[in-house]
């Protein structure tokens, strides 16, 4: 690995001044090499796919493999266009520091094609959605259109986004579509470090992101759930600005689910980024994601208290709790960061879930936090006459990438325990046998097979069959996955999302985005006579209630009665389309 370590030098210093063609050293897993990103394939040789190449159209992949086929297919399709690429003549690869630098943004962060114009010592790369400056600039001015800072503006109040797709460029028209390099727009503030928790990390697709934006040697730390060949020994080698620790679970069956960042900036400010999508490329690329992205909170003056700055749903407590709980020493730092910030224009409330038994009135378990928040803020139309619309009128809407273990009737938890929680309001806390309506968007084989890249699409849904086989009942609860009205139906979803719509599809009485799936690990277990619930796993969401945004309800339809000027923003199609009988859930 010292040979990648001399080219990682010289991509950053630029001692390369002489146009040489790096040797690059073999893959080292070889034939068990699993990646689709075209950036690992220009880095390392790959001579068992090379062999395959060479067979032309008669490629055939021994049955022996340690991948399934189609893996080595897709891998052949990335490398083939790379290999014609390094045959044109060595004039065309001996290009300027500056030609480079522009390239590889354009691929690392999978704009689509944009005029560029270079300068001597200084290189801005245009495009409709952003402006980047990536060498000697200065920070983007507030007010330039197509920064992220820009984006937050038209987005704001809710300052809820979602990926872009590059299979579908009209998501790139999208006024709150974002990249992960938008995150660490200059626009935003000086960035001094940052924070990632995640489930999976690819370390160097992340560390190009930041890179992007000439953030590559910022200190970094990051808590992951599930490590990638080599993690560690490449970050020990090649990473000295990356802190980490993996979060090791006790419980077999949990998970470290949560996806958040904390990105704290030069004057001591800092923004949090809560979000659905792993720190890898096909996260980012292949998926529709959602996250949230906080308003700035400045450092507080000298002389506040940890309980100055608090926002109206106590979401910075419930931040420095959730942190607390992992007890690591290096997390101290980035508490501290939390409790000298100001979160006062933090609308949201925090939910989030940690391992461990949780009681009511307290953080640390989705079916009792989101239980809570319901029944003492969520305001529904009381029914005074037969006509008139009430509550069980307003159905509730579950979006998942995962459904676990419910058991053998929707009694059990589905309807008893987690529909319980879902159909709190204000005039109803925590209803026993709720016969409000609840549906399930999940996307069908017929879904997947249709989707960008085939059966392939399903990547990110691991439902297992053999839990559909014992749960039949929850297909009359299921309906497709069409979001063609923001052009992202062929992207599978690995956003998860939770509402209550009204009865003309028009508005919201809350929203719920969170890393949580459709289970019991995520939300927690049956909940017991004590009022106690065991989670297994660690997840984190935010939930919007309009109550927080001076409103009534979110208005999510261009309808003629509409009484606010700004549009929740909302991913799939109403009205939904169920499950026909022979459509079946799409299982790994």
């Amino acid at each position: 690995m010292e040979s990648y370590l001399k080219r990682k030098i010289t991509e950053v210093n630029g001692t390369d001044g002489d146009a040489k063609i790096p040797k690059r050293e073999e893959c080292p897993h070889k034939e068990r090499c699993y990646r689709k990103n075209p950036h690992h394939f220009k880095e390392f040789q790959h001579p068992f796919l090379i062999s395959l190449l060479e067979m032309g159209d008669s490629v055939k992949i021994p049955d022996n493999m340690p991948q399934p086929k189609d893996v080595y297919l897709e891998q052949l399709d990335i490398l083939r266009p790379i290999i014609e690429a390094a045959k044109k003549p060595i004039n065309n690869i001996a290009k300027s520091q500056t030609e480079i630098k522009e390239e590889s943004l354009d691929s690392n962060n999978m704009q689509p094609s944009t005029s560029k114009v270079s300068r001597k010592g200084k290189t801005t790369v245009f495009n409709p959605f952003s402006i980047v400056k990536t060498e000697n600039s200065e920070l983007v001015k507030n007010t330039v259109a197509g920064t992220m800072l820009h984006k937050l503006k038209v987005n704001d109040p809710y300052n809820l986004f979602f990926t872009t797709i590059p299979k579908s460029p009209e998501t790139y028209k999208e006024t709150n579509a974002v990249t992960f390099t938008d995150l660490l727009c200059p626009s935003l503030g000086t960035l001094k470090c940052s924070l990632q928790i995640n489930f999976m990390i690819d370390i160097d697709w992340l560390l190009k992101q930041y890179k992007i934006r000439n953030l590559h040697t910022k200190p970094l730390t990051i808590l992951y759930g599930d490590d990638w060949p080599d993690m560690v020994e490449f970050m020990d080698k090649f990473c000295p600005n990356v802190k980490y620790h993996f979060v090791k679970m006790k419980d077999p069956f949990g998970c470290h689910h949560s996806k958040v960042g904390i990105y704290v900036y030069e004057d001591n400010s800092l923004r949090i980024v809560v979000s659905t999508a792993n720190l890898y490329y096909e996260d980012w690329n292949h998926y529709n994601q959602g996250l949230w992205i906080s308003p700035v909170c400045p450092k507080l003056p000298e002389g506040s208290t940890v309980k100055d700055g608090e926002s109206p749903t106590s979401f910075k407590q419930d931040l420095i709790k959730y942190l607390q709980s992992y007890n690591l020493a290096i997390l101290k730092e980035w508490i501290e960061y939390v409790k000298n910030a100001d979160f006062s224009n933090v609308k949201v409330a925090l939910v989030y879930s940690t391992p461990g038994k949780h009681y009511p009135k307290s953080n640390g378990n989705h079916l009792h936090k989101v239980g809570d928040l319901l029944s003492q803020h969520c305001t529904l139309p009381v029914k005074t006459t037969p006509e008139s619309e009430g509550p069980l009128s307003w159905g509730i809407m579950a979006q998942a990438s995962s459904i676990g273990s419910m058991g053998k009737s929707p009694a059990e938890w589905f309807r008893g325990n987690l529909l319980r929680s879902l159909a709190s309001h204000k005039q109803s806390p925590r209803p026993n046998n709720s016969q409000a309506t609840i549906s399930i968007i999940y996307p069908s084989v017929e879904n997947v097979a249709n989707g960008y890249f085939g059966l392939e699409s399903g990547g990110c849904l691991p439902y297992s069959k053999a839990t559909n086989e014992k749960q039949k009942w929850l297909q009359t609860y299921m309906h497709q996955w069409i979001a063609d009205g923001r052009n992202r139906t062929r992207a599978m979803p690995h956003i998860k999302t939770y509402c209550r719509v009204s009865p003309d599809l028009c508005k919201l009485a809350f929203f719920l985005i969170t890393s949580a799936n459709l289970s019991k690990s995520a939300w927690g277990s049956n909940i017991q006579k004590d009022g106690g619930s065991y989670i297994r796993s660690y997840e984190m969401g935010v939930m919007f209630l309009p109550k927080f945004f001076g409103e009534e309800y979110f208005e999510i339809s261009n309808s003629p009665n509409m009484k606010n000027k700004k549009v929740f923003p909302f991913i799939y199609d109403l009205p939904l389309t169920p499950f026909k009988k022979d459509d079946y859930p799409w299982c790994n």
